[in-house]
């Protein structure tokens, strides 16, 4: 569906109740406290979206990404570089702001996400091995650069990045953007 806007939506799975659950999984969803049973989405950190009928997710879904598209970005975010050899992965990011920040608990996310892992019904894609945070403290017009190496025992391309930044006490995504690993 991001193809249909020119950019790229960016979907994490955490799987809080299922197969592939681990403690990252169960701490967002208790961020979020939403009471919903899944299936259930959340965009851009404030939208929540209940569809138990498979065949309505892209007409309610692509509703939920019209509002979101609405919002503009506080950051400006890029993946400088993204390599992993078979046991540890480099991120070269920056962060740069657009506009003055609100007030407010700014939490830098890094997620790893693993594709193509078995389930009893289908493939899961997107799903969250590992989730690094720090804090942001940046005023307009201020830039971070940063570079995260971690240890990780994914099958590099089945591996992917996703940086976002969010509002902590309003839960607001504030910008997100993905990448690919290449292996070194």
């Amino acid at each position: 569906m991001g193809a249909d806007y020119g950019d790229t939506l960016i979907v994490i799975s955490y799987h809080p109740h299922n197969t592939y659950q681990n403690p990252i999984a169960v701490a967002r969803e208790s961020f979020y406290n939403t009471g919903l049973t899944t299936p259930y989405v959340i965009f851009d950190g404030t939208i929540f979206v209940w569809e138990q009928n498979p065949t309505n997710y892209d007409s309610v879904f692509r509703q939920a990404i019209e509002v979101s598209r609405t919002t503009t970005p506080y950051f400006n975010l890029y993946i400088n570089n993204a390599t992993a050899s078979a046991s540890t992965g480099n991120l070269d990011l920056s962060i740069i702001t657009a506009d003055t920040i609100p007030d407010g608990e700014i939490i830098a996310y890094v997620a790893i996400l693993q594709d193509s892992l078995h389930g009893a019904y289908t493939t899961f894609y997107k799903v969250c091995q590992q989730l690094y945070a720090f804090p942001l403290e940046l005023t307009y017009p201020d830039t971070l650069d940063t570079v995260l190496t971690f240890a990780h025992a994914i099958p590099v391309n089945y591996m992917t990045a996703v940086v976002f930044v969010q509002d902590t006490v309003s839960k607001e995504v504030m910008q997100s953007i993905r990448s690919s690993f290449q292996e070194e």
